[in-house]
């Protein structure tokens, strides 16, 4: 086996363990808080609470990759922490306890997924020949995995068993952190300009860039909340549901396959802006009640809304954040990402229940205002060829 495959199935393998434990939680954890007799209105306190952890959490905890403590340690603390703070969600006595257990579990989940992409892009980085679109897209896929599996485990086993993956999936994400993280943090040649105390500052342009990616991510807060409400008031089957959920994945997974070599290779800002412009026409288009053939179509978009965006903004942080601020850079964009999407989630809540499906082209002005960020932050380099403190 070469070097270079070597090293690309130990990444793929570093997002495809946390993306499995992903597979089980985003969809099944929300089934084992019902399951405690929570009443509606703190599960979705709850469920809240892992977004406003990342807000205020990742931003501080990815800047330790930068330090001595290193991407490695970090990693491995963030699993270890899932694998104690799950269990004893088994024994919390009320729902105080649950809030409380499952902050400290957001604290430790909050660095995974930016971590596993700060290490990919700076191993993307160190090695051209890697593939950032493939590494990641097996994330995508485990995912989608994990959802089936979960959904067979829940209906033979009840709801508990959704607390003991969680508890045991972590090891493979141990695993695949020892084998795939190196002990030291990345080790990327410095250029001039990128050593000393200025190169902890982010460039205003990569500014502009983050602020807008985030905002483009941002515009799934109402498809994450109400879709699936929406479409079983218009009458489609849940198997049809599923399809167009399924449509979705299937989609980023081709995209991040065939457009992912662009981390690496350039800014990204075009595949933001490809992303943002299709975040428009598609919330537009789904607030028009359209049929099934329709839904289904608009809902492969989200290979661009989504995977297309995070790739551009994957590249853009490579290209453009100060080698020694790297894992503050991307924690600054998970931080955003999460700021965005729970301000368009809370918002929709509001806006569903007084306007139906308008809430989906509630979510295209931020599209737009993404759109627009990430056009002028590409004037600017354009104007600017020769930026400062670049990392890429």
């Amino acid at each position: 086996m070469s070097p270079l495959s070597a090293s690309a199935i130990r990444l793929s393998a570093l997002h495809a363990a946390s993306f499995f434990s992903h597979g089980f939680y985003l969809p099944f954890f929300p089934i084992w808080l019902q399951s405690k007799a929570l009443s509606p209105a703190v599960i979705g306190i709850v469920v809240a609470i892992p977004i406003i952890v990342r807000i205020v959490a990742t931003a501080p905890l990815l800047s330790l990759a930068d330090r001595s403590f290193g991407p490695r340690r970090l990693l491995l603390a963030s699993h270890v922490g899932q694998m104690v703070g799950f269990p004893l969600l088994m024994f919390a006595p009320n729902e105080i306890a649950i809030v409380a257990l499952v902050g400290l579990v957001a604290v430790a989940q909050a660095a995974v997924i930016p971590g596993n992409d700060l290490v990919t892009t700076a191993a993307v980085q160190r090695d051209p020949r890697l593939h950032y679109g493939r590494l990641r897209g097996w994330g995508s896929i485990s995912f989608f995995i994990a959802n089936i599996v979960a959904g067979y485990l829940v209906g033979a086993f009840g709801a508990n068993i959704v607390l003991v993956a969680l508890t045991l999936i972590p090891v493979l994400g141990i695993s695949a952190t020892l084998i795939a993280v190196p002990r030291q943090g990345p080790d990327l040649p410095l250029k001039a300009g990128d050593a000393g105390p200025q190169s902890k500052k982010l460039p205003p342009v990569l500014w502009i860039v983050l602020i807008g990616a985030a905002m483009t991510q941002g515009t799934h807060g109402a498809l994450n909340a109400f879709a699936s409400i929406y479409w079983q008031s218009q009458g489609f089957a849940d198997s049809v549901i599923g399809y167009f959920w399924a449509a979705g994945v299937i989609a980023e997974i081709v995209v991040f396959m065939v457009l992912g070599n662009a981390v690496g290779r350039g800014s990204g800002l075009g595949l933001i802006l490809l992303g943002s412009s299709a975040a428009v026409f598609r919330f537009t288009m789904l607030s028009l009640h359209p049929n099934a053939a329709v839904t289904l179509g608009l809902q492969t978009l989200h290979s661009l809304t989504f995977g297309a965006s995070h790739i551009g903004a994957m590249a853009a942080l490579t290209a453009l954040a100060p080698l020694n601020a790297r894992g503050r850079a991307q924690g600054i964009y998970g931080s955003l990402a999460a700021l965005f999407t729970a301000a368009s989630t809370i918002a929709s809540g509001v806006i569903y229940k007084e306007a139906g499906a308008a809430v989906f082209a509630a979510m295209a002005p931020l599209g737009a205002a993404g759109f627009i960020l990430t056009f002028i932050a590409w004037r600017m380099l354009k104007s600017q060829p020769q930026r400062a403190g670049s990392g890429g």
